[in-house]
This record gives C-alpha cells, sequence and structure tokens, in this order.
C-alpha cells in the first residue's frame, strides 16, 4: 500500500510518503503562513525521494481540520486535485485524530486525555478521549468551560500553554503536533471515502462582506 499523506492545517506544512507502514519520505516545515505556495513543491519533493511514482499512489490521506481556515482549504484541495488526476482513494483524518493516534500509538493504557487545539481566538477546540476512542464530539470551547472537568484529565495539543495560563496549573502530556507520517500512519486503520472528505470546521471563516 503505498500512501501520500499530507497536512497544512495548523502551524506547519508537511507531506509524507508511505510503504505499509514504514514511513519512507516526509519533510516537515514549521509556518504560520505560506502552506498554499509551499504544499505541492513539497509533495512533488516527497514522491521524487521516496521513488513513488504519482501512479503507483494507493492512497492520499488528508487533514480535515480544525485549525486554520485556509490551511485546511489548502490541504484538502491539494489532495482532491491529486486523487482526481491519480484516480487514487482517499482518506480524511482530523487533527484530534491524529494527534490522538501518536499519542496512543503504543500506548496500552486507556489514559482519559483532553485534546485542545488553538482557534487563534479566545476559545479552543476540544475533544477528549479515553485512549484512542473518542468520547465526545469535537467542538469549541470557553477556558471556563474547561476548567470545570480540568483535573479529570491529562492535556495535550499545541493550546495547552495558553489553556494553563488562563485556569491554572494542568497536568500536560509532552507531545508534538502530528504531521503527515501520522495521517499516514492512521489512515490505513480508517475506510476509505467516497467522494472527498468534508472539512472540519468548529467556527465560520472570518470573512467580511463587502456592502457596497
Amino acid at each position: 500500500m503505498k500512501t501520500l499523506a499530507i497536512d497544512s492545517s495548523h502551524d506547519s506544512c508537511s507531506a509524507a510518503c508511505l510503504d505499509g507502514e514504514k514511513v519512507v519520505f516526509e519533510i516537515v516545515e514549521q509556518m504560520q503562513y505560506g502552506q498554499a505556495e509551499r504544499l505541492i513543491p513539497m509533495t512533488c519533493e516527497v514522491l521524487k525521494n521516496a521513488c513513488f511514482d504519482f501512479k503507483e499512489l494507493d492512497l492520499i490521506a488528508v487533514t480535515t481540520g480544525p485549525g486554520s481556515f485556509t490551511g485546511v482549504r489548502v490541504g484538502l484541495s491539494a489532495a482532491c486535485g491529486m486523487a482526481l488526476a491519480s484516480g487514487c482513494k482517499m482518506v480524511g483524518v482530523s487533527v484530534f485524530e491524529a494527534l490522538a493516534f501518536k499519542i496512543f500509538r503504543n500506548d496500552t493504557l486507556s489514559k482519559r486525555m483532553c485534546l485542545v487545539l488553538e482557534t487563534r481566538r479566545d476559545d479552543f477546540y476540544v475533544q477528549c478521549f479515553q485512549g484512542k476512542e473518542a468520547l465526545e464530539a469535537p467542538s469549541a470551547m470557553t477556558a471556563e468551560e474547561i476548567k470545570k472537568f480540568a483535573r479529570d484529565y491529562m492535556f495535550a495539543g499545541n493550546a495547552v500553554e495558553r489553556l494553563s495560563q488562563e485556569i491554572g496549573k494542568i497536568n500536560i502530556c509532552p507531545v508534538c503536533m502530528p504531521t503527515a507520517s501520522d495521517v499516514g500512519l492512521i489512515s490505513l486503520l480508517k475506510k476509505t471515502q467516497q467522494g472527498y472528505p468534508a472539512p472540519l470546521y468548529l467556527h465560520q471563516p472570518d470573512v467580511t462582506v463587502c456592502r457596497k
């Protein structure tokens, strides 16, 4: 199973080629902006270095969010275009799923984990897990709402530092945000989709309608 995985949903841009569960080649670059210009050239570099022919791909995996509105759209648009051109199947993976997979992949304990992601607003994207199993649907929550159950969970994600500043000490699991290789690995456990993956938006985009 030859998989191409891409992620541009948060403050990085990454692409990876996998042969089964083996990560053949991956590029990860930290960036808050510029994913639209970098993702396709990065994908071409990864395919070249992995010696993968575009037509040999069996699967394309992509993050669906939540995260940067533009970053999510860039990743999904690129993945859908490549799937259409190559005729291969697609799998959409939420950032929460990829992060939970990264935390619990080699952990047999069913810890209660609250994943908190940056919204660049006053609130947080949140989803709680018991081991690899989600306990609830993802949502946007305020710090005060999270504080009510904070003592029952460990926390991970790119917004844990801001959360701890707002509600006080919390139990933090030190783990980096998932990259394309994590997305590719978890995609092997998911069913391929009919059609294209839908973006996971928990907020409306910050846009202003021009009225003249």
